[in-house]
């Protein structure tokens, strides 16, 4: 009997998505896109046949030192083109995460691309983590496009909320 059956959550844990330094963003759209630095359907992600659990996507970020930059975030469909999702103005303060990274602590929303109800930065410039959760129904690709200033080496982490 459908009444009697249980309800489903899911908790899943932050996963270490993207490593590294600047990347450029991209100048070209074309159709086809067939990877990303997160692949919603591909594994490690829960998922139901073609269904994702991609309700809401948390974001946090760790640098190499206190600095600044910018993080463009992308996602596509598959077979789709790169659609920008947001770009994020960062500040990696003096949270420490361990010595010598410390932890994004003050992140602005500079551009959306999508509607406002879809995406909230929180926990921003408080001297405590930092995080950015978005809607992404609809992506199976998330790609990640920092350009850093006064800091190094990035390490962005998600999961699903």
């Amino acid at each position: 009997m459908a009444g009697d059956r249980a309800k489903h959550t899911h908790i899943s844990s932050y996963t270490l998505v993207y490593d590294g330094g600047d990347v450029s963003e991209p100048t070209a759209f074309p159709l086809g896109v067939t990877s990303g630095d997160i692949d919603l359907l591909g594994g490690i992600y829960p998922t139901h046949g073609q269904e994702t659990k991609a309700n809401e996507l948390a974001i946090i970020i760790t640098g190499d030192q206190a600095g600044t930059g910018t993080v463009l975030i992308t996602g596509a469909c598959e077979g789709g083109p790169e659609e920008a999702i947001a770009s994020l103005a960062i500040t990696v303060g003096t949270v420490v995460e361990t010595s010598p990274r410390e932890w994004v602590d003050t992140m602005i929303l500079t551009n959306l691309h999508l509607s406002p109800s879809a995406a909230v930065v929180a926990d921003s410039g408080n001297s405590r983590v930092a995080k950015f959760g978005f809607d992404a129904i609809g992506y199976r690709y998330i790609s990640f496009y920092p350009t850093l200033t006064t800091t190094t080496n990035l390490k962005i982490y998600a999961r699903f909320l």
